[in-house]
């Protein structure tokens, strides 16, 4: 049974399954109502890296001997791979309307947020675009930190959050690069929060032997 919609002039809300038989409506630019119809029978289906609901349906398959394939609507739309890192810029992965997505570029220099008039929140995002994690600098080590080939993500090392950018060197901690930390010694972080990354923060530490 094909989905049913309500069109109001340029956005069209597409309305899906949950496996449940509840509904949600996905959103997308009334333009590709059409082809999107043409497609097949959208559903909603929960993905756990999104943490949120994705439409998909089941790609067809001229071959019997191979499976349908589910395609997302975000990668239909786009007209891209269904593996392309697809981020939703207002957050929310049922609008599919174009202006509200684009491919998520991994080597893209991070956004930030000026917290205050001596502070930096560096953005760090996960391989779909996905917010997960700010880390801190001080104003004046912005142009320092966000330049071409130092992407910051989080990483987690002995159950603590840093930022680091894997860069074709070798992995970079952002602590360790602020303070230009010798190879023998550790950037520790005074407060004890290993993503407050203002040199205040931050102290060389000769590794103690146990």
């Amino acid at each position: 049974m094909p989905n049913e919609y309500e069109t109001k002039v340029n956005i069209t809300y597409l309305k899906i399954s949950k496996k449940d038989g509840s509904l949600l409506d996905a959103v997308i630019d009334t333009e590709d109502l059409e082809r999107v119809l043409a497609k097949g029978v959208w559903f909603a289906e929960w993905h756990k890296d999104f943490n949120n609901y994705l439409v998909q349906n089941l790609a067809e398959t001229t071959d019997p001997k191979q499976h349908a394939e589910k395609q997302t609507l975000h990668s239909f739309i786009l007209n891209v791979s269904p593996k392309a890192p697809i981020r939703h810029l207002n957050g929310n992965t049922l609008d599919n309307r174009k202006g509200n997505m684009e491919v998520f570029n991994h080597n893209a220099l991070n956004d930030y947020k000026i917290l205050d008039e001596n502070t930096i929140a560096i953005i760090l995002r996960d391989k779909y675009g996905k917010e997960n994690g700010r880390t801190f600098i001080d104003k004046e080590d912005l142009n320092k930190v966000v330049i071409p080939g130092y992407t910051w993500v989080l990483y987690i090392s002995k159950k603590e959050p840093y930022a680091i950018a894997n860069t074709p060197t070798g992995r970079v901690y952002l602590n360790r690069f602020l303070l230009d930390t010798p190879e023998e010694m550790i950037s520790h972080p005074i407060n004890l929060n290993t993503l407050d990354n203002r040199k205040a923060n931050l102290e060389n530490k000769v590794v103690e032997e146990e």
